[in-house]
């Protein structure tokens, strides 16, 4: 048989506003920076990705996230809804993706492979149980999430980054256990706090050979990048 294109992992209702939403993991990724991990993308299950972005539907998966597109159209995400997330939501529509990831599936095909979860979306308001499977059966993974703050995504500490934009969120999350991942201006460097490896200039360092980023190891921060990084500023 040939390689699955992808799993669908959950399916259910956000914790954030009861919306419907399906997490889909694709086993392959050519994104340079993150290098050949798997990918976990979280969708609205009902609205395609760039319809949910437009109309401010996108909540459901992404939360209060300040890197949301604001009214005033202004948007500071480094995805592109209109690429992978658009091609992942269209594929799911298809009927493309496999409907479980079986045991002997999980040990087949992520073994030897890094799981990134929120490609695009909040890995949180995933099954912690189904999260938790999948990095057992994987050879390591990152995760990041916004959600640090809300009761409901407590489970993820100590697995996921606390998403965070600026110093008083670092050291909120920090004084509450979490390890950090920051978002910082192009401008801004943060002393004592790890710079992204696979962002240094000259670093051959990728996601999937650092991993720094699950939730456990240390804090680290990024300067913005992508077509949004001019509306990131300093707080």
């Amino acid at each position: 048989m040939s390689k699955p294109l992808g799993f669908i992992l959950d399916q259910g209702f956000s914790p954030i506003d009861g919306s419907p939403y399906v997490a889909i993991l694709t086993l392959k990724s050519s994104n340079r920076k993150t290098g050949n991990m798997a990918q976990v993308w979280i969708l609205r299950s009902d609205l395609n990705p760039v319809e949910a972005m437009t109309t401010g539907q996108d909540r459901a998966i992404c939360g209060d996230c300040p890197h949301r597109k604001k009214q005033d159209g202004s948007r500071s995400c480094y995805v592109n809804v209109g690429q992978a997330p658009l091609s992942v939501w269209r594929a799911f529509k298809a009927g493309k993706y496999e409907t479980d990831l079986t045991v002997a599936q999980g040990k087949k095909y992520l073994s030897r492979v890094k799981i990134r979860w929120g490609a695009y979306g909040d890995p949180s308001i995933i099954n912690p149980i189904i999260f938790n499977a999948a990095n057992g059966a994987a050879a390591g993974h990152t995760a990041y999430t916004h959600q640090w703050r809300e009761d409901w995504a407590q489970w993820a500490k100590g697995s996921m980054q606390a998403s965070c934009d600026g110093m008083q969120d670092y050291l909120d999350a920090s004084s509450h256990g979490w390890k950090t991942f920051s978002v910082v201006p192009t401008n801004i460097e943060y002393a004592g706090i790890n710079k992204c490896p696979a962002t240094v200039e000259g670093s051959k360092a990728q996601c999937l050979t650092c991993s720094l980023c699950d939730g456990g190891k240390t804090d680290i921060y990024v300067q913005a990048h992508g077509s949004g990084a001019k509306y990131v500023q300093s707080v």
